[in-house]
């Protein structure tokens, strides 16, 4: 009797058991998914409030291969963004140093620098002589050698210096400025050179008054022109502004010292040029 007793009690318990089971069940199954979804959501929401960088760095702690967030700035301009490249400095050349200048003195050849007349009288062992009387006109020459010129050089400047000695009559009130034409008469001083055409007519102007001394005038751009051309001489006449015949017997006339020293003053003709 006692067996059956405890059996039927514990029937009974197990129906009771399986009865509260029954009636609990659905209510586990649904409660149960609902706190796990209520977990994650806390677990996101958690996650979501820590700063970007402590998510970046932690995450990479737990992985063997850190994460990327596709959209950092910050971590792709550390990998991708590359230095600037500064250019190279431009290198100027130095400037090439200034040649040095050198001057030459050359005096005028004896035999060819004189005088020449209208008339067709003349002299080119005397004096250079320049103005006029009552029966002609009178030009001046005078030559210089270029063969002691170094080749390839480069003039700066060139200048004709002549002495004037003295005067007779009154040639610039009556002539003018004393003018220069470079010309080209060659190895002799003849009748012939006092028309002949020049190359340049009143290159310069030398000399204005009866002052005595020296009369220096520019003639560059003509022993340019000679060098350039080859030339073996810078050749050059000498006449006043105006001529004409006039005034008396003994004239208007300008005295130059010559290559022979003539009127022994040691002051001969000179082409100074400068050059490098």
């Amino acid at each position: 009797m006692e067996d059956s007793f405890y059996t039927s009690q514990e029937s009974v318990e197990k129906t009771k058991n399986a009865s509260f089971v029954e009636k609990i069940g659905p209510f586990v199954g649904i409660t149960f998914p609902v706190f796990i979804l209520v977990g994650v959501a806390y677990y996101l929401g958690r996650q979501s409030q820590k700063p970007y960088s402590e998510t970046l760095y932690s995450d990479q702690s737990l992985t063997s291969s850190p994460s990327v967030p596709p959209n950092s700035p910050t971590l792709i301009s550390k990998i991708f963004v590359s230095p600037s490249v500064r250019p190279s400095p431009t290198i100027s050349s130095r400037p090439s140093p200034t040649p040095m200048t050198k001057t030459k003195i050359i005096t005028s050849i004896p035999e060819l620098d004189g005088f020449r007349s209208s008339s067709g009288a003349g002299n080119q062992s005397s004096e250079i002589r320049v103005g006029r009387n009552i029966n002609l006109v009178t030009r001046g020459f005078v030559s210089f050698s270029l063969n002691d010129l170094p080749s390839g050089i480069n003039i700066e400047e060139a200048n004709l210096r002549l002495y004037q000695t003295k005067v007779i009559g009154n040639p610039y009130s009556a002539g003018g400025g004393l003018k220069v034409d470079h010309l080209t008469y060659g190895n002799s001083l003849d009748d012939t050179d006092y028309g002949m055409a020049a190359l340049v007519s009143n290159l310069a102007t030398i000399a204005t008054s009866n002052v005595i001394g020296w009369k220096d005038t520019d003639i560059t751009m003509a022993v340019r022109n000679d060098v350039e051309n080859g030339r073996s001489q810078s050749q050059f006449r000498i006449h006043f502004t105006t001529e004409n015949t006039g005034g008396t017997l003994i004239g208007d006339f300008a005295y130059f010292e010559a290559a022979e020293d003539s009127q022994g003053t040691g002051y001969t003709p000179q082409l100074v040029i400068k050059y490098y």
